[in-house]
């Protein structure tokens, strides 16, 4: 009797074996592919994850500030090479003072505009002025392109050496200075400037004829 309930039960666990419970061989294959599907997850989510930033990254130092800075003095030619100029010939007089070059498409842009504002002062002493300063070019060169394009009344001196533009810490052209009667730098215009700029200018510095 035991025998036949010994030799029942083995035979009904080799049943269970073979037809109710997985053997491990079957888990494996299950579980392998199944294991490569969330390897494949992770790897994509890795991948569209948003860069993080650097942990070091390199700020670069503010410029210089101009407002309230005196201007720096400096004695240059004009285009006829024989008469110079300096700041202190403006003494008392709001100064535009723009830095140029021929090959400077914004910089001749904005000629026209110093043009008409160099006609409207030129008689008076007193008055607003202007002083355009040409960096690296002869007088040659730039003459021959002011007839070409029809300016015959800009003021221009030249800083051939470019000494003054390292002076007044000019990294882009062209640049303009606002320049108030005691000498002293009140704004920088970065870019081409226009007519309207330049009577804002007057009105910040409280000019009594802007």
């Amino acid at each position: 009797m035991d025998s036949f309930a010994d030799d029942h039960g083995n035979d009904a666990n080799s049943e269970l074996k073979e037809n109710g419970g997985p053997s491990p061989t079957l888990l494996i294959l299950l579980i392998l592919p199944l294991f490569g599907i969330f390897v494949a997850l992770m790897t994509l989510a890795l991948d569209t994850r948003a860069p993080q930033p650097a942990t070091s990254t390199f700020v670069p130092a503010p410029p210089r500030s101009v407002v309230n800075f005196a201007a720096p003095d400096f004695e240059l030619p004009l285009l006829d090479g024989l008469t110079l100029v300096s700041p202190a010939d403006f003494t008392g007089r709001p100064l535009f003072l723009n830095f140029w070059a021929t090959w400077c498409a914004p910089c001749v842009r904005e000629l026209p505009a110093f043009a008409e504002f160099a006609a409207q002062h030129a008689a008076d002493d007193r008055g607003p002025a202007l002083l355009t300063i040409n960096l690296g070019e002869p007088a040659a060169v730039i003459s021959s392109f002011l007839d070409e394009i029809g300016i015959t009344n800009l003021p221009v001196a030249m800083d051939i050496n470019e000494v003054v533009k390292r002076d007044y810490g000019v990294q882009n052209l062209p640049t303009t200075f606002v320049i108030d009667g005691a000498g002293e730098i009140r704004y920088m215009k970065l870019g081409e400037m226009t007519s309207e700029d330049m009577e804002a200018y007057l009105t910040a510095l409280e000019y009594p004829d802007s």
